[in-house]
């Protein structure tokens, strides 16, 4: 079968390579993939040494599909189901963090695309375990998206007490920040969402989903702009979406005292933050990294119930062997999200 892996580490080493297709073990199913997004960590995982992985491996680990192989000892599920999976391969399971529900921290952890085979490949395996149904209505192409909006839903529900009419900044209106949008208007906050003036298109479109002000932050005065919106004080919580450096120093200065700061987007270089603002005012500061199995459910159920739009955010999509068009466009950041179909598609 077709797979794009990464033959070895260093800046590029990528190619569309025949590998052996996967063999299951007994509490394992074989996904056909449907439907592959592109992550910043494949561009990662492309262009640099940044982040762990073992190959030879197979990317992508944002996925949807169609189960054709199931072990013997999987139960409740069949072949032909509609399927996404959680992103894990493997976890130790007995490590404080896997025992306290934080399997996305255990130190033990491989994950599909970079420590074990991944989904750009016309076929996955993954521990059953993992999986998750479709939505009806849903296509592979949109559902592909659920492991990001996992890590959204995660990083609202999960960390920042929110409460309807809070006033809420948010910084990079990129996809992560675009599902993160729509998780915080589930609260009733009122949300202002900051990008570029580059950014006028993405902007647009955070209104269209349910952003209440938009703003540049070029504007000399977007400090005072922001504390004037948020009722003279500042933000009762920022959510921080792009992993830029300016970013996070100007969100240090548009919150209330007490405010709640969530990091989201991760940063590509280290970023001092100036400690004295955080004693002074109080700031509660949290990281959100990957997903705990629990927001699953709670994110399938809110796409079942038509909570959340995936669609919108669905920039292109193409076969394996032009993986590098849409890594380029990822890596532009033209669009929005960009998949990759290893195999033909329906509904």
């Amino acid at each position: 079968m077709k797979a794009v892996v990464k033959i070895k580490e260093g800046a590029g080493n990528v190619q569309v390579m025949d590998v052996a297709k996967p063999v299951t073990n007994r509490d394992e199913v074989l996904i056909q993939v449907k439907g592959a997004g592109i992550c910043g960590t494949d561009l990662h995982i492309l262009n640099d040494n940044s982040y762990p992985i073992h190959p030879p491996v197979t990317l992508g680990h944002e996925l949807s599909g169609v189960i054709t192989e199931i072990g013997e000892d999987v139960r409740g599920w069949n072949i032909g189901d509609r399927v996404v999976s959680e992103t894990y391969y493997y976890t130790c399971g007995h490590c404080f963090f896997c025992k306290t529900g934080k399997k996305n921290l255990c130190e033990d952890r491989l994950s599909i695309g970079s420590g074990v085979n991944g989904a750009m490949a016309e076929f996955v395996k993954v521990p059953a375990a993992n999986l998750h149904s479709i939505p009806e209505g849903l296509s592979f192409e949109e559902a592909c998206m659920t492991e990001p909006l996992v890590c959204c839903v995660q990083a609202v529900f999960d960390h920042a007490v929110l409460q309807p009419e809070d006033y809420v900044v948010l910084t990079g209106p990129g996809t992560i920040g675009l599902f993160t949008l729509q998780a915080i208007k589930l609260f009733g906050c009122k949300v202002i969402v900051l990008g570029t003036r580059k950014d006028e298109d993405r902007l647009k479109l955070a209104l269209e989903l349910g952003a209440d002000k938009v703003m540049h932050v070029e504007e000399p005065d977007i400090v005072d702009q922001v504390k004037a919106y948020c009722n003279g004080r500042g933000a009762d919580a920022v959510f921080e979406c792009s992993g830029a450096g300016s970013a996070i120093t100007l969100c240090m200065d548009l919150m209330r005292k007490g405010a709640h700061y969530t990091q989201v987007g991760i940063p590509s270089k280290s970023t001092a933050i100036d400690m004295g603002k955080v004693v002074l005012r109080e700031y509660v500061i949290e990281g959100t990294y990957a997903t705990k199995p629990v927001w699953w459910d709670k994110t399938i159920k809110l796409l079942e119930e038509g909570k959340i739009r995936l669609k919108p955010l669905l920039s292109s999509a193409c076969g394996l062997d032009d993986w590098e068009k849409g890594f380029k466009k990822a890596a532009a950041g033209e669009g929005f999200k960009h998949i990759l179909c290893p195999s033909a598609q329906e509904g």
